[in-house]
Order: structure tokens, then C-alpha cells, then sequence
């Protein structure tokens, strides 16, 4: 799935970090933890509220996911005439995409069907990102992302680099500091580092094939 560029652009952030003995990591890791940290809570001014999708565990949400789902409740207001988008598709070991689940789990508390909108083609944040931009476009052009703390940081980078304003909203009310969430964090840093030299690299030798993907 990573393809030859991708995989080429893992190796090289992994070199840098080797060659850089890892510090290159903790500006990243920082940021990361600047928005899990300061990142609302609530839906601001938006009025199309995209659930980013989370792994599937046996065809089942995941607390994760429960919680990005369980943030959109709390804020969602149909007076406000909001629109709900879901992202997500079948991932390994799983039979249902995880914007179907997640349409589910909102239909049972009552959203109606009208004001959800489902992609369910993308099997990571970054696809998500770009199969939910023509739905964007019709229905919303400054969407709130609605993710887990740890995540925010990697999502509203990746939704900047290929063009989408937006805001951030938090799933959790609070960022509550833990060794679990410490790991999260540096998981996070990892991958975003990884996007954030892919992108200087595609762009410094003017690889249109890889810029087109992550752009």
C-alpha cells in the first residue's frame, strides 16, 4: 500500500532520525502535544462536523472511536441546520467499513439520516482527507475535524497540505497526561514526521507523482 515512494520517504525519515540521534523528533512530538493539549472541545462556528474513522476491532467501534462519535453528540445541533460526515473504510480483518459503523452508532441516538453523509473508500487519515474534499465542497467549506487529542495534530496538518481549511475539535474533554497517552503522542510525532519529510522531499526533487498523493 506504500508504495515505492512512500516506502522510500519511511526509510528516510527513519535515517534522519538515526543520523539525528531522535531530535528531530521532539519539535514534532511538541506540536503534537501543543494541540492535544489546547485544542477545544466544542464545534466553533462549523456547521459540517467530519468524524475521522478509527480501525475497526472484530467488525466492533473501539473506545476510540466511541469517543470521537460520542463528541459529535454532544455538539451536533440541528437547529443550526449541521450536517455529520464520516470517514472510514473496511480495513484489515474487518468486514464493515468503519463509516458504516459509525452511521449506525448514530442512528440509534437519534441523528437523523438526512444529516449524515458517509465516505467509506479511505483506509487512512490521509485518504479520508481527500475522499471527504468533494463532499466538502458541496456541502461545507470549513468543516470542524473531530478526532482524538493525540491525533489532532496529524490531522490538521494533512488537511493543510492538500488545501482544506478547517477546524479542530477534541474528543475527549480534557487532556488527561498518562504513559499511554505519552506513547500515543510520540506514535503521532513519528508519523507526522515521516509525512512532513515526504512532503519537503517530493517537493525538493519535484516527484509529481508523490506530491499528487500526499497533496
Amino acid at each position: 500500500m506504500l508504495g515505492s515512494d512512500g516506502l522510500f520517504t519511511l526509510m528516510l525519515s527513519n535515517f534522519i532520525l538515526l543520523a539525528c540521534l531522535g531530535f528531530t523528533l521532539i519539535p514534532v512530538a511538541r506540536r503534537v502535544y501543543r494541540t492535544a493539549k489546547t485544542t477545544p472541545s466544542t464545534s466553533g462556528a462549523g456547521c459540517l462536523l467530519i468524524v475521522m474513522g478509527a480501525r475497526l476491532k472484530n467488525d466492533e467501534i473501539t473506545r476510540i472511536f466511541r469517543q470521537r462519535l460520542d463528541r459529535t453528540l454532544a455538539i451536533y445541533d440541528p437547529e443550526r441546520s449541521m450536517r455529520i460526515m464520516i470517514l472510514g473504510g473496511v480495513t484489515l480483518g474487518n468486514r464493515s467499513s468503519e463509516a458504516e459503523k459509525g452511521q449506525k452508532y448514530l442512528l440509534a441516538r437519534g441523528i437523523s439520516a438526512d444529516h449524515l453523509l458517509v465516505e467509506n473508500q479511505s483506509l487512512n487519515t490521509l485518504e479520508n482527507l481527500k475522499h471527504a474534499q468533494p463532499l466538502i465542497a458541496r456541502h461545507g467549506r470549513h468543516p470542524v475535524l473531530i478526532s482524538n487529542r493525540f491525533h489532532l495534530a496529524r490531522c490538521s496538518a494533512l488537511a493543510r497540505g492538500i488545501g482544506i481549511e478547517h477546524d479542530l475539535c477534541a474528543a475527549e474533554q480534557a487532556f488527561l497526561f498518562s504513559f499511554p497517552m505519552t506513547l500515543q503522542v510520540f506514535s503521532e510525532a513519528y508519523y507526522l514526521h515521516w509525512y512532513e519529510v515526504g512532503k519537503r522531499w517530493s517537493r525538493w526533487t519535484r516527484n509529481k507523482k508523490s506530491l499528487a498523493r500526499i497533496s
